[in-house]
C-alpha cells in the first residue's frame, strides 16, 4: 500500500513561552502524524508522552534547533492541539507545523530504520540541502523536510530519482516571526542511497536552515493465498 501526503495545518509560533501549541489537521484514524519544531536557540526538545521523537539537531550556530516527532491517529486527534516543550524560557522564537500521512503501517514504529540525515546550512542561503539517506527498507516512502530560518520563500524543486520527490507543502509564517517549512516526499522501491540533494528558494532574504531525510513504512500488502484446484473425483 503506497503512502500519500493528506494535509498540513498552520504553522504555531510561541516566543515567550517555554512551550508552542501546534494543532493537527484534520486526520482518519491511524494516519501518521508528523511534526517538525524549530528553536531559534541550542535547547533540546521534548514532546507530548503519545508522540515518538525521530530526531533532533542541534547547535545550527547559536540559532537554531530542530526536531521531528511521530503519532499514530486517534479518532480524538482531528484538529487537536498538542504542546511541545524545551526546558528553558528564554522567550525566544519557537515554532511547530504537523503534516499528515495516509497508508503508513497501521502498528509498530513506522520509521526505517536508518537514522535520519540532517545537513545544516550554517551560513544564509537560499539553497537547502539534504544529506544522502540510505533506507534500511526496501520499500518505503522517504520525507525531505527543510526549515528554514525566514519567511517570504517558495521552495523549488529537488532534482533526482530514487526517489523522486514531490513537493507536499510549503509554508511561511508572517514577517515578524519569520520561518517556513517545506515537506516533499517520494517512493522508494530499493535500498538505494538517494545521494545528497537539494533545492533552492525563491526567497527575500537568505537564512540558515536545515534539511532532513527519512522514511516512512508503508501498511504491508496483504497475502494473497495460492489458487487451489479441488482434485477431480475418480470414476
Amino acid at each position: 500500500m503506497a503512502i500519500s501526503y493528506v494535509t498540513a495545518g498552520a504553522i504555531a509560533v510561541d516566543s515567550v513561552n517555554a512551550f508552542v501549541d501546534v494543532v493537527a489537521p484534520s486526520v482518519n484514524v491511524d494516519d501518521i502524524l508528523i511534526c517538525a519544531l524549530l528553536g531559534k536557540d541550542n535547547i533540546d526538545h521534548q514532546g507530548p508522552s503519545e508522540w515518538t521523537e525521530i530526531g533532533t539537531q542541534t547547535n545550527n550556530t547559536t540559532a537554531m534547533t530542530t526536531s521531528h516527532w511521530w503519532k499514530r491517529a486517534t479518532a480524538a486527534d482531528s484538529g487537536a492541539t498538542f504542546r511541545f516543550t524545551k526546558s528553558t524560557d528564554n522567550n525566544i522564537f519557537f515554532a511547530g507545523v504537523i503534516s499528515a500521512w495516509r497508508g503508513a503501517k497501521v502498528s509498530g514504529n513506522v520509521i526505517d530504520l536508518t537514522a535520519p540525515t540532517v545537513n545544516s546550512t550554517a551560513t544564509a542561503n537560499d539553497t537547502v540541502s539534504y544529506s544522502t539517506f540510505t533506507p534500511t527498507s526496501k520499500a518505503l516512502t522517504i520525507i525531505a523536510s527543510g526549515i528554514y530560518a525566514e519567511d517570504t520563500t517558495t521552495a523549488g524543486a529537488i532534482s533526482g530519482t530514487n526517489p523522486a520527490f514531490t513537493n507536499r507543502y510549503d509554508l511561511e509564517t508572517g514577517t515578524g516571526t519569520d520561518c517556513s517549512f517545506f515537506g516533499y516526499s517520494g517512493n522508494s522501491t530499493d535500498q538505494v542511497a538517494t545521494g545528497a540533494r537539494s533545492h533552492s528558494t525563491t526567497s527575500m532574504v537568505d537564512a540558515i536552515n536545515q534539511g532532513w531525510l527519512f522514511g516512512l513504512l508503508p501498511q504491508p500488502e496483504p497475502d494473497l493465498l495460492p489458487f487451489c484446484i479441488a482434485p477431480q473425483p475418480t470414476r
